[in-house]
């Protein structure tokens, strides 16, 4: 099973396989790098501009660390509000305090049980500049939200050549994202065309 996860993620997922006892076959699609305006623009908000984070992906804090950034003092002031639980652990190890997690872990699962507050709620969305989130969608239920890109997705160097080496040998194909599967049709037109054809099978995660 070829883990098309960022390598920071791929050894916990390359774990899960085998313990389910599959043979996982790394090759990170997407390397993420962090956008050095944003970063300085993000060490110059203040507390008074918003009134908590909201976290859709379990990216970020770990990009940060590694590298060697931390989390402004003026974001570990402010509560949290999470998509699902996947970087509750992290969240807190900053000492912050996690304010609502929905049961369903979904954006959807979020927009049906966040609880309407009793004023307009202004939230920063730290993101990717692929995945901002439509604003309008969070009015109905009492936030304002504003996306920040703080990194992107990239396709890593040498995909073409690792792709063609561990082809033969993969049934399967677990894709993260979907700039994971972009950069594989962009890398190895003709590898990524057997999909789900006469080539391995794909599967979103």
């Amino acid at each position: 099973v070829l883990n098309t996860r960022p390598r920071e993620q791929g050894a916990a997922l390359s774990a899960a396989l085998r313990a389910a006892g599959h043979e996982p076959l790394e090759l990170p699609l997407v390397e993420l790098r962090l956008l050095d305006d944003a970063l300085r623009l993000l060490d110059k908000l203040t507390p008074d501009l918003y009134d908590g984070i909201l976290l859709t992906s379990p990216n970020l804090l770990p990009l940060l660390r590694s590298a060697g950034r931390d989390v402004p003092a003026a974001w570990r002031s402010r509560p949290w509000y999470l998509v699902g639980p996947r970087a509750r652990g992290d969240v807190e190890a900053l000492g912050v305090r996690v304010a609502f997690v929905p049961e369903e872990r979904s954006l959807e699962g979020f927009l049906r049980e966040f609880p309407r507050p009793a004023r307009t709620l202004r939230l920063i969305h730290p993101c990717s500049a692929k995945t901002h989130l439509e604003p309008a969608l969070f009015l109905g239920a009492g936030l304002d939200v504003h996306n920040m890109a703080l990194y992107e997705p990239r396709c890593p160097e040498g995909v073409a050549d690792a792709a063609a080496a561990l082809w033969p040998r993969v049934q399967a194909v677990l894709f993260a994202s979907g700039s994971a599967v972009h950069h594989l049709f962009g890398a190895a037109p003709k590898l990524a065309r057997t999909l789900d054809a006469d080539g391995p099978r794909a599967v979103s995660i």
